[in-house]
C-alpha cells in the first residue's frame, strides 16, 4: 500500500531566493520514493515533522485543507488502479500514472494542447512544419482550438477527409493531412494509455476503418536541356544566383539532399564523405557513408563558397539547414518562372540526377541505388561483407556530368 506524504527539501539548491522551497508530495511504495511538486512554496521552517503545516504560517488551515486535497486525489487514483495493477509497479512508474491521471479530466483530453507540446519539442524543423499544418487544418475543420481526443472518431475523420475534398485539396494534400493527424493522435494515446497496466483513457481507434488517399510520388526530374538552362543562366538577383549553384552542386554530388550539403565536413584527399541524414533514424542501424569525388565543375563551386574554410559562405550565412533550404527554394521559384519550366526545389536535382543516370547515362539501376545511398533491405547483410568501391560511384557520376558537355 503506498503511502502519501507532504514534505520540503531543505537543501540549498531546492531553496529559492526569497527563502521559500517547494511543497511536493512524498510516495513511498515498494520500498521506493518519489515526489510530486505542488504548486505550494512555504519557508521550510513552517513545515512541522508530521506534514501538517505550522499554525504559525498564515493562512496554515488553508493550505492544510488544499494539501490534503491533492493527497486525497492521489490516494483515490492509486485505489482506482487496484492492488494487482500497482503491485507490480516501482515507484517511479506509478508516479507518472498518478501524475498523468491528475493533470488529466479523464472525460476532456485536450488533443490540440497535447499536439502543440509535441510540435514545441519536434527537432526537425521540416517534421514540426508538417504536424503544425496539419493540426491547423484539423482546427479549421472542426472549429474550435480545444479538441477532446475521446471525440476523434472514425466519423469525424471520414468528415474531415470529405471537408479537404470539398475544399479543393488534392490526394497528395489529404495524404499528408490525415497522416499528420493520425501521427499526433497516436503519440497522444501513447502518452495517455497504459496498455500493460490496462489503463486506457484513449480507447478510439479512428483511423481504423477510413481510408486515407494513396500518395501518388510525383515526377521530380528535369531533362539535360533544362539543367543546362539553370546551369548556365545569369539571373537578375543574388538569391537566384545563389540558388543556380546550390542546385548545381547537388547535382554535382548525386543529388545530396539539403540536410548533408549544409553540415558537410571539409574533403579528404579530393572526396567528401558523409552518411546520409535520412537513414540517422532508431530503426534503421546501417549506416551507409557516401563518398564523392569532387569533379573539376564542383571544385569551382565549392572554391567560390570558401573564402574561410569549406563552404564558409553558407555557414556565415545561414544558420541552420532549414532556412538554407528555404532561401534556395525561394530562389528557385524564380528562376523556374525565369525559365519558363515546372516549379522545381532541392529535391529536384537528386530526381533529375538518378533520371538522367538511368535513362541517358545507362547507368544500371542498382548502381544508381548505390550512388543515392539506398539501403537495401535485401542486401544488408551482403553489404556488411562486401567491401565498398566508390569507384562504381566516381564511374557514374561521371557519365551524368559528361552529359551535360555535350
Amino acid at each position: 500500500m503506498a503511502t502519501f506524504k507532504p514534505v520540503v527539501f531543505t537543501t540549498k539548491n531546492h531553496i529559492k531566493s526569497d527563502g521559500t522551497t517547494n511543497l511536493k508530495i512524498r510516495i513511498y511504495h515498494n520500498k521506493q520514493s518519489q515526489y510530486i511538486p505542488t504548486p505550494y512554496y512555504i519557508e521550510p521552517g513552517f513545515m512541522n515533522p508530521d506534514g501538517n503545516i505550522s499554525s504559525f504560517y498564515p493562512d496554515a488551515d488553508m493550505l492544510n485543507y488544499e494539501l490534503g486535497e491533492i493527497m486525497q486525489l492521489h490516494k483515490k487514483n492509486f485505489l482506482q488502479l487496484g492492488s494487482s495493477r500497482t503491485f507490480k509497479m516501482s515507484c517511479s512508474e506509478l508516479k507518472e500514472i498518478l501524475v498523468s491521471m491528475s493533470e488529466q479530466n479523464t472525460e476532456f483530453i485536450d488533443f490540440v494542447d497535447f499536439s502543440n507540446t509535441v510540435i514545441n519539442n519536434t527537432v526537425k524543423e521540416k517534421t514540426a512544419s508538417w504536424y503544425r499544418c496539419s493540426l491547423e487544418s484539423f482546427k479549421k475543420f472542426w472549429k474550435n482550438n480545444k479538441i477532446n481526443a475521446c471525440d476523434i472518431t472514425a466519423k469525424k475523420m471520414r468528415e474531415y477527409k470529405d471537408y479537404l475534398e470539398k475544399n479543393g485539396m488534392q490526394p497528395g494534400g489529404i495524404n499528408n493531412y490525415m497522416r499528420g493527424i493520425r501521427s499526433l493522435f497516436n503519440k497522444c494515446k501513447d502518452h495517455h494509455n497504459k496498455d500493460d497496466y490496462d489503463i486506457i483513457l484513449i480507447p478510439n481507434k479512428p483511423f481504423k476503418n477510413v481510408d486515407i488517399p494513396e500518395y501518388r510520388r510525383r515526377r521530380k526530374n528535369i531533362p539535360i536541356e533544362t539543367v543546362k538552362q539553370i546551369r548556365d543562366g545569369n539571373f537578375d538577383t543574388e538569391r537566384e544566383n545563389f540558388a543556380k549553384d546550390m542546385f548545381m552542386i547537388m547535382f554535382y554530388m548525386m543529388g545530396i539532399n539539403v540536410n548533408d550539403l549544409f553540415n558537410l565536413k571539409p574533403p579528404i584527399y579530393g572526396r567528401i564523405e558523409y552518411e546520409r541524414s535520412k537513414t540517422n533514424t532508431r530503426d534503421n542501424i546501417y549506416k551507409f557513408p557516401l563518398s564523392i569525388k569532387i569533379e573539376p565543375e564542383l571544385k569551382v563551386l565549392i572554391d567560390n563558397y570558401s573564402s574561410d574554410g569549406f563552404l564558409s559562405n553558407i555557414k556565415t550565412k545561414y544558420t541552420c539547414s532549414y532556412n538554407f533550404m528555404k532561401a534556395i527554394n525561394i530562389g528557385l521559384k524564380r528562376i523556374s518562372e525565369e525559365l519558363n519550366i515546372p516549379k522545381i526545389t532541392t529535391n529536384w536535382a537528386r530526381h533529375s540526377w538518378a533520371s538522367i543516370a538511368r535513362n541517358k547515362a545507362k547507368v544500371p539501376k542498382a548502381d544508381v541505388d548505390f550512388c543515392l545511398g539506398h539501403v537495401n533491405n535485401d542486401y544488408k547483410m551482403a553489404d556488411i561483407y562486401i567491401d565498398i568501391d566508390y569507384g562504381i560511384c566516381d564511374d557514374a557520376n561521371r557519365k551524368v556530368l559528361n552529359m551535360l558537355l555535350d
